[in-house]
């Protein structure tokens, strides 16, 4: 029998691999723009690489590429890096300290303000929507002056945007996981509630005190008794 051809990856399997890709260009965004990250997300192997390789990218792009200015790229890529860094160092001399905060947690957005309309700061709109959209119309403005950085901005910007809709549509499947649990849970005890009997239907149980005395059966059982032995 002929060997079977390997079979590539399926769609969906590619899909859920590019979600997972979208969360590496969003946090060079991330580190910048919020100041509460948590601290597993700020893993120090992925900043590495993350910045690491957008700095030799802008590197090696310079020579022959100077009217796109990709060395502001690779200057971003530092900043970018020390920010993600120093956050990574106060998390972590912090992860004693009460409250705590989630580890994963991709932080607050900095135009979440009061003077913000209600609607806008509920379910993170601001951090949903706002970020992304300022990040990317940072990019389109410096466009006619540093083509790298402002393709990086908007590119990590719609990054960032999808990221935020997969965290999004994530803690809503578990917040409504555990709403159904919780009904589900009410159901089970309803059913269990009818299935016993009421308090006035049980019959009345008579009182099983300490006895006081000597019952009628025994009386006449020792009278008979002394009879017999007169």
């Amino acid at each position: 029998m002929p060997p079977q051809p390997q079979q590539g990856p399926s769609f969906i399997q590619q899909y859920q691999f590019a979600k997972w890709l979208m969360q590496f260009p969003a946090l060079t965004l991330m580190v910048i723009l919020r100041r509460d990250i948590g601290y597993r997300l700020l893993n120090p192997l992925a900043l590495i690489a993350v910045f690491g390789l957008l700095f030799v990218v802008a590197v090696l792009a310079t020579p022959g590429n100077e009217a796109a200015r990709p060395m502001d790229l690779a200057i971003f890529a530092v900043i970018g890096f020390l920010s993600g860094l120093a956050q990574l160092i106060r998390r972590w001399w912090s992860l004693n300290r009460i409250p705590h905060q989630h580890s994963y947690y991709i932080g607050s957005s900095p135009f979440d303000q009061k003077w913000l309309p209600v609607y806008l700061r509920q379910n993170r709109r601001a951090a949903r929507f706002l970020d992304p959209l300022v990040c990317a119309g940072i990019g389109f403005i410096l466009l006619p002056y540093s083509r790298a950085l402002a393709m990086w901005l908007i590119f990590s910007g719609f990054c960032l945007r999808a990221y935020e809709f997969n965290i999004h549509v994530r803690d809503m499947e578990t917040e409504l996981d555990l709403k159904d649990s919780l009904i589900e849970a009410g159901r089970h005890s309803e059913i269990l509630e009818q299935g016993e009997p009421s308090p006035d239907a049980m019959p009345d149980q008579p009182d099983a005190g300490v006895p006081t005395g000597l019952g009628n059966d025994i009386r006449e059982h020792l009278k008979r008794r002394r009879r017999n032995y007169k």
